[in-house]
């Protein structure tokens, strides 16, 4: 395994099938807090146990897709290389 191979193994981050709420927000990339907004808006899957608040891994990704915006405009970018002159 070469060095840039080890370097992408290292930056995989494994969550557990069921998330607490700060796990959740890690996973999301979100803070707590916001999680915590979407949670009392009813806006995200959530579950609770007892007072927790817990979150299944595979709800989270539906939940991502179903909220996709897919782009309005499909053009090429082509990007000015300035270097050449």
């Amino acid at each position: 395994m070469g060095c840039a191979e080890k370097s992408e193994t290292a930056r995989q981050i494994t969550f557990p099938s069921v998330m607490s709420i700060g796990e959740a927000a890690s996973y999301l990339t979100i803070s707590k807090y916001y999680l915590y907004m979407l949670v009392k808006a009813q806006a995200v899957p959530y579950s609770k146990l007892g007072k927790r608040i817990l979150f299944r891994q595979e709800d989270l990704y539906e939940w991502l897709g179903r909220n996709r915006i897919e782009p309005v405009n499909d053009f090429d970018c082509e990007v000015d290389d300035d270097s050449e002159e």
